[in-house]
């Protein structure tokens, strides 16, 4: 799993930067869309990249990334929902294709964690 996660967590950094850097110049859209491009996707792709590439991340580290995955995958969920229910425009289904990547890296993060209490 962690050879997966690695091959995946290199594109996942290039393509949230490239969304940040993309929403801090589009028009339109609310504010929390944006924090979301902005802030936490690229957050949570690099503290990602810094997990699955240590080789011996700490409990902190690993409680840290749980937190910002289940945060990204609630704030995606949450844009979706805006865009679903008309609120926001744009394509429902886009904003969770981010959340791909962080869905598989949370079983990974947990079996992590089992083993700093186990």
């Amino acid at each position: 799993m962690t050879t997966i996660l690695r091959l995946l967590t290199i594109p996942q950094v290039i393509v949230s930067l490239l969304a940040a850097m993309a929403s801090s110049f589009a028009d339109g859209g609310q504010w929390w869309e944006r924090l979301v491009l902005t802030a936490v996707h690229p957050v949570t792709a690099v503290v990602l990249l810094l997990l699955v590439w240590s080789s011996q991340p700490s409990r902190n580290l690993v409680i840290t990334m749980v937190a910002l995955l289940v945060l990204n995958m609630v704030a995606d969920a949450s844009v979706a929902l805006s865009i679903a229910t008309g609120a926001t425009r744009g394509d429902w289904w886009l904003p969770l294709i981010f959340s791909v990547i962080p869905l598989i890296a949370l079983p990974h993060c947990l079996q992590l964690l089992r083993r700093f209490d186990g």
